[in-house]
């Protein structure tokens, strides 16, 4: 089913790469315990370099700075046996391959996406450090909604920013985090014409505010004595209003 995203991505034959990439890469070169290798041994059937973005076969110009160093992204494919540990996995390579990365994981008919920003390690320059990970939700491509096929049309490369690779990284960036924000409001295509500075801050306070009422919802179960609990129901209405205004702010 993967393919069926490449597809959509529409990428230049000369960007391919198809080299698998074995575990012991991570095993000999990643700060790995235990029980990470029991997950790349148990909950990864292969990892390959599907795809290279760089100057050379998209002309599009690479960008760094003391900070930065956007001069090739990896697409790299990781078909797995299991799907629990796939943040973990994540982690680790992004924290192995210091150049950007875009993870597509693979489980059946479902794929997730992951990205990263990283910024030169300044008492290493051969590695970078990640500083923030960015997850799609799993999107099961025998199962489509609208949302998720606006989602995926969006992905053709060819509507990137190529005024760098950097611009172009987080064009890609900007498109997750923009369907992670409409699984609330069910409306892609409204979102991608907002400034996604604002809709990032919004969606924010929104997770903010659920984690709050799961939290207050945890403590309802517990809770035995009837004023107490009317108190938490009220604090957890009064909560969902204010979240529910954010929601509608985001689809105005």
């Amino acid at each position: 089913m993967v393919s069926k995203l490449y597809e959509k991505m529409n990428i230049p034959a000369a960007c391919e790469v198809g080299n698998t990439i074995f575990k012991k890469l991570f095993y000999e070169n990643a700060n790995m315990n235990s029980s990470d290798k029991e997950i790349f041994t148990n909950h990864i059937k292969k990892i390959v370099w599907k795809y290279s973005f760089k100057e050379e076969n998209l002309n599009i110009k690479g960008y760094k700075t003391d900070e930065l160093d956007y001069e090739e992204i990896a697409v790299i494919e990781v078909l797995l046996n299991e799907d629990k540990k796939y943040k973990r996995i994540a982690e680790i390579i992004q924290n192995t391959i210091p150049y950007p990365l875009v993870l597509i994981f693979a489980k059946d008919e479902s794929i997730l996406l992951n990205a990263a920003s990283k910024r030169i390690n300044k008492v290493d320059i051969s590695k970078n450090m990640v500083e923030d990970y960015i997850y799609s939700s799993w999107i099961n491509f025998s199962n489509l909604n609208e949302n998720e096929e606006k989602f995926l049309d969006s992905l053709n490369i060819r509507d990137f920013s190529f005024i760098n690779i950097y611009k172009f990284y987080y064009s890609f960036v900007e498109k997750v985090k923009i369907f992670n924000v409409s699984s609330i409001t069910g409306d892609f295509d409204n979102l991608k014409n907002k400034d996604i500075e604002e809709v990032n801050v919004l969606n924010t306070e929104i997770e903010s505010l659920n984690s709050q009422i799961e939290k207050l919802r945890a403590e309802l179960k517990k809770e035995q004595h009837f004023n107490k609990r009317v108190d938490i129901n009220i604090k957890i209405k009064r909560i969902e209003s204010k979240r529910n205004n954010l929601i509608e702010k985001l689809k105005a």
